[in-house]
């Protein structure tokens, strides 16, 4: 199947994508993958699923959230001409707070600037014309889930991080911006010591290991945790979403070879020019690679962090 992965715009045909789903003994779909992300987590029909995960890990700052909304992910820049914003997940709670829930599979230079925006984005979405007082400014939370670790947090072995506005005393200032940082990679080099009757590692226990479940240790645990499992099985999955999912996934196969061979190439140049030099000229050489392979903008954008004013000048300059 060497040309499914060379060649992301190739039409699989349903007897192709069942053959890659039997030769890569695909059972489950990846819940890390953007696909399972967020299929399993960002869709209606399961949206009893994603309330219980936000309260395993945000009701304690939130409250109790019995229900939200789905908001549309791409959110129109603020002024003409301005960025657009595009999230993983964007939800609303019945009490009108803001939540963005993010999984970044590889490292960004700027994800907690991108995120800090985000956050800015959705806090004066909520402002309404007319509200001199600001009694309309939602809470605004975000919950993002690492699957790399991040050089903030380097050399410190949790992998559980909130993170709030505190005043000089290191007393929490506000607890209207909230921030919750997961550290996957952490999370799993801890696995084995780790307490599975905690609700916040059994959940990540079922992100990360869903695939490696057996269907009698599922059968113990609560519904919630069955429903998402069951929901994972690419047998649910109807001839389109198998399609979509492959092709997602021989996507991020080709996209992460090339990263591998550009990080070694952004480490020699980081040596020689300063590692953030070199890690942006790696950046540029993966955006230019994917553009030559008809990526869309957007995806560059989204995998290589580099902004979409970075990849249209790089456009630009290759034309």
């Amino acid at each position: 199947m060497a040309d499914e992965v060379n060649n992301r715009r190739i039409d699989l045909t349903p007897e192709q994508v069942e053959t890659i789903i039997t030769e890569r003994g695909l059972v489950f779909i990846d819940p890390l993958s953007d696909f399972g992300f967020k299929r399993l987590l960002g869709m209606e029909r399961t949206k009893d699923i994603t309330v219980h995960l936000l309260n395993t890990f945000m009701s304690d700052d939130t409250g109790v959230i019995s229900d939200i909304t789905f908001i549309s992910s791409e959110q129109v820049g603020l002024l003409p001409g301005k960025k657009k914003v595009r999230l993983d997940i964007h939800c609303k709670t019945q009490n009108g707070d803001h939540i963005i829930i993010e999984m970044q599979r590889e490292r960004q230079l700027f994800f907690v600037r991108r995120l800090r925006a985000y956050h800015s984005h959705s806090t004066i979405s909520g402002v309404k014309i007319g509200d001199t007082v600001y009694a309309t400014v939602p809470k605004v939370f975000s919950l993002s889930f690492m699957e790399k670790d991040m050089p903030e947090f380097k050399g410190k072995s949790r992998f559980l991080w909130k993170i709030y506005p505190k005043d000089d005393d290191n007393e929490i200032f506000s607890k209207e911006n909230v921030w919750c940082f997961v550290e996957l990679c952490k999370f799993a080099a801890q696995l084995e010591t780790l307490d599975l009757t905690n609700e916040k590692n059994l959940w990540l226990y079922m992100l990360t290991h869903v695939a490696d479940i057996s269907e009698d240790e599922v059968l113990r645990m609560d519904p919630v945790y069955q429903r998402f499992y069951e929901e994972c099985r690419i047998s649910n999955l109807n001839e389109m979403e198998k399609k979509e999912y492959v092709t997602s996934v021989l996507e991020y196969d080709d996209v992460r070879e090339s990263m591998m061979c550009e990080r070694e190439v952004g480490r020699e140049e980081g040596r020689e020019e300063g590692l953030l030099q070199g890690e942006v000229n790696t950046k540029r050489q993966l955006a230019l690679k994917m553009l030559a392979k008809d990526f869309a903008p957007d995806l560059v954008a989204e995998i290589t962090g580099l902004t979409e004013e970075e990849i249209c000048a790089l456009v630009a300059h290759t034309d």
